[in-house]
């Protein structure tokens, strides 16, 4: 069947004519449009309509005072002014607080404008006949003269609103354009005050204002008129009721300036309406501005907010607002069931307070995160169930870039963690067939012994494929001879099937001669009928920088970064060891603590660098008088502790005379030249006894004690439980009393005279 097609191209199987939309006759549309005009701007137009129509009323009335006393008018007339300059002043602080926004750049105009006109009606105001004098003598020239240039500023604003481009009104533009205004205010005011005379005469009691005043106010009401033309085309443009507004404003600000263009005297009812014409007209602009800027943005406001928690609550995700303090500022519906809690008991409390009696989620989240963040968490949900949660941690920030908070979206991961992990598990047997990168591929035989090796394996070795031989001997000849037992016990096991894979770390030799860490894991990928390995396939990875890390790691741990000496943690561990071989073999062992004799005195008179090349310098120089199973470490500051293994008291002693006096004999070179110093030594036995290291320490620090209480640079031995004691000796052993210092724990300890 030959294909038709319809209206917009695309093709039906059908030979239907096409059906046409019904078209709207152009004066039905043109009615349409106008209905929806009205109805958006009827609020403005009866305004207009109803201050018109009074307008038209008013001028076939004469123009007769309804006040018997001109004074009488004077407070119906400041009443009038001063509401005007309080909303006049209004909509200043609305345009000015807007400046921010899409329009504020016409805001700050028109917000400028009116302030200009709010301090110019106020020095009206005050200037105004029967007011006491405005720093020159009132008169009703003077009067007038604030009064239209605050006019006309009020129409030039209105007239920069309708011209003006969209766009923001931050930055130094917008104060330039409010010091503008006051510029102007102040150098009409000045020109005013301080030169009466330049004033033309705009009305003479009696017969009502002049002519030219009256051409005057007629061109003001003009250039309003204009300015209400040019408002009302781009308040239908944008559709807004705001604008509208500001349009009928503009009308009554021209019907103000026509009834001043008639007014004979100042209380009569000419000049009353045109005063209450201006106090309306500036109504409508505060009411313009306020429903643009403040009403409708919290009216969207309101029906985004409501779309987003309609959108949020629809999401099966879990999702939770956050503060910077890590507060809640709200959730979703999954987010509430999920944990088993209102939103409402939520907002306004951290973690902490909400899952106090769940400790890993009053921990979860103290701080907000200050970049995107994505983690893996499990949780027990109300109902009993554990779920697997992906979440997702990011920030969000306002509009110049401070960070608010977080939003934190998990979604639930238990289904799909399943499926992955089943689906890793099939194929990790091709995964190891495929050559990574870096990692060396071995495919072994295992009946027949061939191998076969990737050229990576090869050259993680510094070897090419055409060097090695095709079996595992080749292999094997490379092993590092004391890696075999662990090499056994993994593969063993995994070949008989007991184990489900093979893993092991250790070390081949390289080509060059040095030795290479590798992680080897395999698994065996076809088995006889015996379940007998056949076919075993794996890979070998260099983590030679793994295992200097950990080497380079374990040395940091252990070891002083100063001196390179052992630190007083490895230190305890090895003594603790010696300990017990003493209890086991009776083998005597010694300890022996040093302390450098004014070594404070060192640091403060040359310098810490200075002090720390003393230390280096005593480091090397009892380095050198040890043997190799001689165990020396550094315990703090100037503290220092050799283990004696296998020897008596009386080698101890003399140990430690020798190292007394080869530091005394040898100076340390420093900037300022050969210093000089000495080392007071305690020593004592290791005693099978000893209940712990520490008891031993405290020994050992006593016999230090009291060779710094009689006078340094000499070896005290400290008595065991049976009464032994050593010598102190300056030059040969002499006996010492038993003044050692208890210290607890073994914790680093400094001689105060020391």
């Amino acid at each position: 069947m030959p294909q038709a097609r319809s209206c917009g191209g695309r093709p039906f199987r059908t030979r239907r004519p096409c059906a046409r939309e019904p078209r709207t006759p152009p004066a039905r549309g043109a009615l349409t449009v106008a209905t929806s005009v009205l109805q958006r701007f009827r609020h403005p137009l009866q305004a207009t309509a109803l201050l018109g129509g009074l307008f038209l009323v008013s001028i076939f009335l004469p123009p007769t005072s309804p006040f018997a006393d001109p004074q009488n008018y004077l407070a119906l007339h400041s009443g009038l002014e001063i509401f005007s300059i309080v909303v006049a002043g209004m909509v200043f602080a609305l345009g000015w607080n807007l400046r921010r926004g899409e329009r504020g750049g016409r805001l700050v105009c028109l917000g400028a404008a009116c302030l200009a006109a709010a301090l110019l009606d106020f020095a009206h105001l005050m200037s105004h006949p029967g007011m006491p004098a405005f720093v020159t003598p009132n008169d009703a020239d003077k009067a007038i003269a604030f009064w239209l240039m605050a006019r006309l500023l009020g129409a030039l604003g209105l007239l920069a609103h309708a011209l003006l481009p969209e766009r923001e009104g931050r930055g130094p533009l917008a104060a330039w354009t409010v010091l503008g205004a006051l510029v102007i205010t102040l150098a009409w005011s000045w020109l005013i005050l301080a030169h009466p005379q330049v004033l033309p005469v705009g009305f003479i009691e009696g017969q009502g204002v002049t002519p030219l005043e009256s051409a005057l106010e007629g061109g003001l009401a003009l250039l309003y008129l204009a300015a209400a033309v040019l408002l009302a085309r781009r308040a239908l443009a944008d559709g807004e009721a705001a604008g509208g507004w500001l349009a009928a404003a503009a009308v009554t600000m021209a019907l103000a300036e026509l009834y001043f263009a008639r007014y004979i005297a100042a209380g009569d009812l000419y000049n009353a309406l045109g005063h209450a014409y201006k106090l309306a007209a500036f109504v409508m602009i505060y009411r313009a501005v306020f429903v643009s800027g403040v009403r409708a943005p919290q009216l969207a406001l309101a029906a985004e907010r409501a779309l987003l928690r309609g959108l949020i609550d629809s999401v099966p995700d879990l999702i939770a607002f956050r503060d910077r303090e890590g507060r809640y500022l709200g959730c979703n519906k999954a987010f509430a069931d999920a944990y088993g809690i209102r939103e409402a008991a939520l907002v306004g409390r951290s973690d902490g307070e909400v899952f106090a009696d769940r400790l890993p989620l009053a921990e979860a989240g103290r701080e907000t995160v200050s970049r995107a963040e994505n983690h893996e968490e499990w949780l027990e949900a109300a109902d009993g169930t554990v779920r697997l949660l992906d979440t997702l941690r990011t920030p969000y920030f306002d509009s110049e870039g401070r960070q608010l908070g977080e939003i934190r979206i998990s979604r639930d991961f238990t289904e799909r963690r399943r499926v992955r992990e089943q689906i890793a598990e099939r194929e990790r047997r091709l995964m190891l067939a495929l050559e990574g990168a870096e990692l060396g591929l071995w495919d072994w035989d295992v009946p027949s012994g061939r191998a076969a090796f990737s050229p990576v394996w090869c050259r993680m070795l510094g070897y090419t494929p055409d060097e090695l031989a095709t079996g595992i001997s080749a292999w094997e000849t490379l092993v590092h001879p004391d890696d075999w037992s662990d090499i056994r016990n993994s593969l063993e096991p995994h070949l008989r099937g007991v184990n489900e894979a093979y893993r092991a770390e250790y070390r081949l030799r390289h080509k060059s001669g040095h030795w290479v860490w590798v992680l080897a894991a395999g698994r065996v990928l076809d088995r006889g009928e015996g379940g007998e390995a056949v076919r075993m396939v794996g890979i070998h990875q260099d983590i030679s920088q793994r295992k200097a890390m950990e080497e380079s790691l374990l040395q940091l741990a252990t070891s002083d970064p100063l001196t390179g000496l052992w630190n007083r943690r490895h230190f305890v561990e090895v003594v603790r060891g010696e300990l017990g071989r003493v209890r086991r073999n009776q083998a005597p062992a010694a300890l022996l603590l040093m302390d450098l004799d004014f070594f404070k005195r060192v640091n403060d008179t040359h310098g810490h660098a200075a002090g720390d090349e003393v230390l280096r310098h005593f480091t090397a120089t009892v380095s050198a008088q040890l043997r190799e199973a001689d165990v020396f470490a550094r315990l703090g500051g100037e503290e220092f502790a050799v283990l004696l293994p296998c020897i008596d008291s009386l080698g101890a002693v003399r140990v430690a005379d020798r190292l007394r006096r080869v530091v005394a004999d040898s100076p340390a070179s420093i900037d300022a030249g050969p210093l000089h110093y000495s080392v007071s030594i305690g020593a004592t036995m290791l005693d099978a006894r000893d209940e712990s290291y520490e008891v031993a320490y405290a020994r050992a620090d006593e016999a230090l004690y009291a060779a710094k209480h009689a006078g340094r640079n000499r070896v005290v031995l400290a008595p065991l439980m049976s009464g032994e004691v050593g010598g102190d000796e300056p030059g040969g052993n002499q006996e010492a009393s038993h003044h050692g210092r208890a210290i607890p724990g073994g914790s680093s300890t400094t001689s105060p005279s020391g």
